[in-house]
């Protein structure tokens, strides 16, 4: 899955980003990639819904194997997701 958020209460977004670094990767300033069993995404998912407010923007893109097999990144080593570009 993707996660990304818009945050502007500094506090929040730090024990957010903290969080989400604990089960996936940083891929930019508020863009993490996880791959996780869904007993932790529910985990996370409750936990993410207690230290956010309705002012916060966080989104969750579910990815499946199609997805992520035909995702690809540039100039980057690092994430879940393949290296190397697909053609189609």
């Amino acid at each position: 899955m993707l996660i990304t958020y818009d945050i502007s209460d500094t506090k929040r977004r730090t024990k957010v980003s903290n969080l989400l670094e604990s089960y996936g990767f940083r891929v930019n300033y508020s863009v993490f990639e996880l791959d996780i069993a869904e007993l932790k995404w529910r985990r996370l998912r409750d936990e993410l819904e207690e230290m956010t407010q309705k002012e916060d923007n966080v989104r969750v893109y579910m990815l499946d194997r199609r997805g992520v097999g035909r995702s690809f990144v540039f100039h980057s080593d690092k994430g879940v997701f393949t290296y190397e570009p697909l053609y189609f």
